[in-house]
């Protein structure tokens, strides 16, 4: 992160001097470098979110089907209660990272 403050800090302090002296065009890219900069690290974020989403949803896969199993071999009531509230705690978690991948996809199909 802080390369990346670095190299937005240098670029601003050539885009001053390019401003300060009248050289436009210069200025004009530099501010395109900035912008494309910007757009490729929200991208790169993106999918570094995108990425954690979905190995969190293949985690939660993991979990229920042993859930299940834990499920079919328990004998007392209590331990098969724990076991079901557990699992829709991670039915509601892993509804909520789907919802969160359409709002994203949806999202950049707008784009």
């Amino acid at each position: 992160m802080e390369k990346a403050k670095r190299w937005v800090d240098d670029m601003l302090d050539l885009y001053l001097a390019a401003k300060r002296l009248g050289d436009d065009t210069w200025a004009e890219s530099i501010m395109n470098t900035l912008e494309a900069g910007y757009e490729a690290s929200k991208q790169t974020e993106q999918a570094r979110e995108e990425s954690m989403r979905e190995k969190r949803m293949l985690e939660i896969d993991a979990r229920l089907t042993e859930l299940r199993k834990e499920f079919e071999q328990a004998t007392s009531v209590k331990t098969r209660q724990q076991l079901y509230e557990v699992a829709i705690k991670l039915q509601v978690e892993r509804a909520q990272l789907e919802e969160e991948r359409k709002r994203h996809r949806d999202s950049i199909n707008q784009s």
